[in-house]
């Protein structure tokens, strides 16, 4: 095969199904409906989705050659009779208009299967014939893309086992040529020089490892595009959003839709919610009949008066027993407004309590707000108190307490499927999660179903300064590993199936702070898969200015899609391509940033220790005597054993380290996108340098203070407001968030807010005290 010359055209096929043509039907995605998976309007939108995203690119190789691009589908091509009237065809849609032009040698890329009559289809299903052992074994999301040759012109066929498969597939194509994804938008991509479109054999032949890629963010919704392209370009199938405006967009890309959350007990069964039904007692003679028998622990003295004031009845008036025993009395704590999510969870024993959130939530998924959900996020309250009455307790622990709830969910999902009333098959995931980490203590139902309801193992306890299985971290992580194995690979282990992960690569007091986990996610992510992982995804996906963030979320999902790949060489590539003449020094940056910040954790956020939450931050809040409790961490020195990893001072040391060094990229970097590339990495990297000089500050101030020295907490809190200030004034780097406050600014996302307003109001009246002439030291 001649391999020299560049193709002057290229000819893109697909299905275009009814559509007018293979644009109309890439733009169609709001007219499909998406919960049949047997759609042909759904095959054809993201097959010819694919076509565009393949011509977008191709593109791009070479800006300033005259290639011409034509987008041609299939009933057109059908018209001309053959595939030789095709190469001399003048499509209706085409990016060139002078189809005598031709090259003598175009090339054609066939997305999607091709069609009967063509030489494509030929070559197609002998290829087929040959590896079909192969192609069988393919999950449902795989893809082949092939060469085929012929008189002189080269065609590649692009086939998957699905519709996401065909998308997956032209993005291997890309892939193959050049193409990469780093980050978002046209800053983030690398393209290929021309050169790359030279046609040559190409034979590929894959399907993904884990069976959800997904991206979970309570902080941003899905109207950034440049994210949605991102999200396809890294055959990512899953996403948890704070919002989803444009649910459409998502599903044409493959990308099931998951909702639900800790809300689900405020919005289906609210203690404070009107009562929907008519109450022989109660009222509401309007409504529906009321399909509960009378609830014995109903006050009839209380429901006498409530129906005479004309009050209307809540729910907690009518059944005050579905509600949590705790310490006692029936609690109708369920947070509202900014406590949404928290407090104290329903009896999830009680039948008639279950029953009415099932059903609530089953016609929600059918026709209410989260009625394009594939994926249900079935929690209960963030930390919540579970019932205590002597069913529940006896029932079993709180792990099988939430399977039988699931099951029984699943049940009702699958009555309403089966009587026509849910056209899709929803999956339901639940949490491991702080109370309920402990594996169940008894067997599950035999009809749990595994194929659809999976656990999500969230261990938001751990350090980051050793992989998950690390046995030498003893204080931390290896008290979560005694949960994770008995859910994964314990021999006698009552629950059977595979699990999902939700790890924490920018849990949310990390605020979008650039911390690395490079070598973190090269071990883990393969561990976890080995472990029977199949589902993962980590909060929580930023949309803007990702910087060294890029590399995160890159080697992520390049690791689910293969866990086996060579991780050192994808990240050596990504400095490479993303640095060019920079990259020494961007990869430098990098490695001490990683470094810098092993206990971010700790630093940052929290871990866990013997059932004790130990957290930097908290204990600056709280003013506690000892800030540095654990071995992971000290303030100035490293610990002995096996739990010891970095202080605070060499953390503080090490950022230096990396300002000299993306200062110095940035000075010599010649290429300006390469100087764009590394501006916004320095971005976001100030962002973190006043973040940990802050916090360091804080913790010179508390160590002062504990001397009785304040002249030079004093000193050190006048170093300290300038970093608060300029945290305050930063609102790029945490934003958007479209529900936490949390996220107004970078010194909100400190986590440690009050510690600096109450030296603030301290130092600042000692100063005022000190000016109008009074002893400001004297204590």
């Amino acid at each position: 095969m001649n391999e020299r010359y560049l193709p002057g055209t290229i000819r893109i096929l697909a299905d275009e199904g009814s559509f007018a043509s293979v644009r109309a039907a890439a733009g169609a995605d709001r007219e499909i409906d998406w919960g049949d998976p047997t759609s042909p309007d759904a095959a054809a939108c993201t097959a010819c989705f694919a076509a565009l995203e393949l011509a977008g690119h191709l593109a791009l190789a070479g800006e300033n050659d005259e290639r011409k691009i034509t987008l041609i589908g299939h009933r057109e091509l059908r018209a001309h009779g053959s595939e030789e009237a095709e190469a001399a065809a003048s499509p209706r849609e085409s990016e060139s208009s002078d189809p005598a032009a031709l090259d003598a040698k175009p090339l054609s890329v066939w997305v999607g299967e091709p069609p009967d009559g063509t030489a494509a289809a030929g070559a197609w299903k002998a290829w087929l014939l040959k590896n079909k052992a192969a192609w069988d074994g393919l999950s449902d999301e795989g893809y082949a893309v092939i060469t085929n040759e012929l008189d002189g012109s080269v065609s590649w066929i692009v086939s998957g086992k699905s519709r996401s498969g065909v998308l997956y597939g032209a993005y291997a194509l890309l892939e193959a040529l050049g193409f990469r994804w780093f980050g978002l938008g046209r800053q983030g991509m690398h393209v290929p020089a021309a050169k790359a479109l030279a046609p040559r054999h190409i034979e590929l032949l894959d399907a993904p490892r884990f069976e959800t890629r997904g991206v979970y963010s309570e902080h941003i919704d899905d109207g950034n595009s440049e994210l949605l392209d991102w999200l396809g370009r890294s055959r990512i199938n899953f996403a948890s959003l704070d919002r989803i405006r444009d649910p459409s967009a998502l599903k044409k890309r493959g990308i099931r839709i998951c909702m639900g959350g800790h809300n689900i007990l405020n919005r289906f069964l609210n203690p404070h919610a009107d009562y929907p039904y008519a109450h022989s007692l109660l009222g509401g003679e309007d409504r529906p009949r009321d399909p509960y028998p009378v609830s014995e622990a109903l006050d009839r003295g209380c429901a006498a008066e409530l129906r005479a004031a004309g009050r209307t009845a809540t729910y907690a008036d009518a059944h005050p027993d579905w509600y949590g025993l705790v310490n006692g009395r029936r609690s109708f704590d369920v947070g509202q407004g900014d406590r949404e999510g928290y407090g104290d969870n329903f009896c999830t024993t009680h039948p008639d309590a279950v029953s009415e959130l099932c059903m609530r939530l089953t016609d929600d998924l059918i026709g209410g707000q989260w009625r394009h959900a594939d994926v249900l996020n079935f929690w209960m309250l963030d930390n919540g108190t579970w019932c205590q009455c002597p069913r529940c307790v006896e029932t079993g622990n709180l792990s099988y307490r939430m399977i039988l709830l699931v099951h029984t969910l699943r049940g009702h999902l699958d009555r309403a499927a089966a009587e026509g009333r849910l056209k899709r098959r929803i999956e339901i995931i639940f949490p491991i999660y702080h109370e309920t980490l402990p594996a169940p203590d008894r067997a599950l139902p035999a009809e749990f179903d595994y194929g659809s309801c999976f656990p999500t193992f969230f261990p938001i306890e751990r350090c980051f300064l050793h992989a998950l299985d690390d046995a030498a971290c003893t204080e931390t992580n290896q008290e979560l590993m005694a949960n994770f194995l008995p859910w994964t690979t314990e021999k006698d282990r009552h629950y059977k199936g595979n699990i999902f992960v939700g790890e924490y690569y920018n849990v949310g007091s990390f605020a979008g702070c650039p911390i690395p986990f490079l070598s973190i996610m090269k071990h883990d992510i393969p561990f976890y898969y080995r472990s029977g992982v199949r589902h993962f995804h980590y909060m929580h996906l930023t949309d803007r200015h990702w910087g060294t963030l890029s590399l995160t979320n890159y080697q992520l999902y390049r690791m689910l899609w293969n866990p086996g790949l060579d991780a050192d060489g994808l990240t050596e590539e990504y400095y490479r391509l993303r640095y060019g003449a920079s990259a020494v020094l961007a990869r430098a940056f990098y490695e001490k940033l990683e470094e810098a910040m092993r206990n971010s954790k700790y630093l940052k956020h929290y871990q866990y220790s013997q059932g004790i939450r130990h957290s930097l931050t908290g204990y600056l809040r709280e003013e506690a005597d000892e800030l540095f409790p654990l071995a992971h961490m000290q303030y100035d020195h490293r610990a002995s054993g096996g739990n010891a990893g970095i202080s605070l001072t060499d953390t503080v040391e090490l950022l230096y380290l990396c300002r000299r060094l993306v200062d110095k990229a940035i000075d010599e970097a010649e290429e300006p996108q390469v100087a764009a590339r590394l501006l916004e990495d320095e971005l976001r990297f100030s962002y973190l340098e006043d973040m940990v000089q802050y916090i360091y500050g804080l913790v010179r101030i508390h160590r002062f203070r504990r001397v009785g020295d304040h002249t030079r907490a004093r000193r050190v809190f006048e170093r300290v407001r300038r970093y608060a200030e300029a945290l305050e004034r930063n609102t790029t780097a945490v934003s958007p968030s479209t529900r936490f406050d949390l996220y107004d600014n970078g010194l909100k996302a400190s986590w440690c807010e009050k510690a600096y307003e109450r030296y603030k109001a301290e130092y600042e009246e000692r100063a005022s005290l000190g000016r109008k002439g009074v002893g400001a030291e004297r204590e």
